[in-house]
């Protein structure tokens, strides 16, 4: 109820959100593995951090010296970025370079999300990469949607895909705006050089913002099933800030964020 109740306040001042993006979260494994949660942290999944050309995937880095190699053990790693937010800013973008192979066995793939947090402080939706090899086509394609049955997807060919004919580094890129005061995400993928390949935009009329909607979950690879599991690098979360006045609105109704991983649920 209550995010219903701050609704017509905050929509006076979320108009008014800076243009200027501020990079808040940024992993690129060249010190540590820090802001990503593994089985070393009692969370699921492993990340070895690897020199550039080095550990048993032998990857030359997409930038730097150092990328991670990621496998998963209930499912893959996950990432907080720099916290959760109930209140949605002018708008965020986080991305991830990781590695596509066009070798990869029929059958494998991966899915990688990053979710929206409600204005309530709970989880509200997935946004998802589903990237497979897939079995009846030979092709290895990219999807996106809100759900994972936590296996490689096995239909991408039948919805709207991009094929990936090349191996390298492919940069997955999720867009968080505000769409006329509803939530719409713009999943893209893009090459090693920002060219724009694919674009999958996924948007529900029941995520209103303010009244739904709040900022940033987690990022998360809900499997990674691959032999040798996936090169990643160049981890970013990107914000524009919210309005001085969102803010104070905000801390006057109470609204804070929780920290708290959970399985995803199947968002529909």
């Amino acid at each position: 109820m209550l995010k219903y109740l701050m609704a017509g306040a905050l929509a006076a001042t979320v108009g008014s959100a800076a243009n200027a993006t501020t990079t808040v979260f940024n992993q690129g494994f060249e010190v540590d593995e820090s802001g990503w949660i593994d089985d070393d942290d009692a969370g699921p999944g492993q990340i070895n951090r690897v020199a550039s050309g080095g550990g048993s995937l032998g990857i030359t880095s997409f930038e730097g010296g150092y990328h991670g190699e990621f496998t998963q053990t209930s499912s893959g790693p996950f990432t907080r970025f720099d916290g959760y937010r109930s209140v949605f800013p002018g708008g965020y973008t986080a991305r991830a370079a990781i590695y596509l192979d066009t070798s990869w066995n029929l059958g494998e793939g991966f899915d990688y999300s990053v979710a929206s947090n409600g204005s309530d402080g709970n989880h509200q939706r997935d946004f998802i990469f589903h990237v497979t090899k897939d079995t009846s086509t030979g092709s290895l394609l990219v999807g996106g949607s809100n759900n994972t049955n936590f296996d490689p997807r096995e239909d991408l060919e039948t919805i709207n895909n991009y094929e990936v004919t090349s191996s390298g580094w492919y940069i997955f890129e999720h867009v968080f705006r505000n769409d006329g005061g509803v939530l719409a995400v713009d999943l893209n993928l893009l090459s090693d050089t920002e060219a724009l390949l694919f674009t999958e935009t996924r948007s529900d009329p029941l995520d209103t913002i303010p009244g739904e909607v709040g900022g940033n979950r987690y990022g998360w690879f809900t499997n990674i099933d691959i032999a040798g599991g996936i090169a990643v690098d160049a981890t970013s979360l990107s914000v524009v800030p919210v309005p001085a006045g969102v803010l104070l609105i905000a801390s006057a109704f109470g609204i804070t964020g929780g920290l708290s991983w959970r399985r995803a649920r199947k968002a529909g």
